[in-house]
């Protein structure tokens, strides 16, 4: 499964979005991946999430597979597209 998301944080994705999409991620036993300009990254890592370099306004590819994907892409896209994280 895969949706396109805008990042809505005007801060982008910043240390603490990151977390909470490592935290969405990783309460769901699938295969989950965040795709910037065409390179893929790890949901279930910070290094990864703080490393994609989304800035407010981005369109973000999740991409699930596996049990609960589309539930783990829907919890993603609600952090991706929260304008209100610090």
């Amino acid at each position: 499964m895969r949706k396109t998301y805008t990042v809505m944080n005007p801060a982008g994705i910043h240390a603490r979005p990151a977390r909470k999409i490592v935290d969405a991620a990783a309460q769901y036993p699938c295969n989950t991946y965040l795709v910037k300009n065409g390179n893929a990254y790890n949901a279930k890592s910070l290094v990864n999430m703080i490393s994609i370099g989304a800035r407010f306004g981005d369109q973000i590819v999740v991409i699930a597979d596996g049990q609960d994907a589309e539930a783990a892409m829907e919890a993603i896209g609600a952090v991706l597209t929260c304008p209100s994280l610090k």
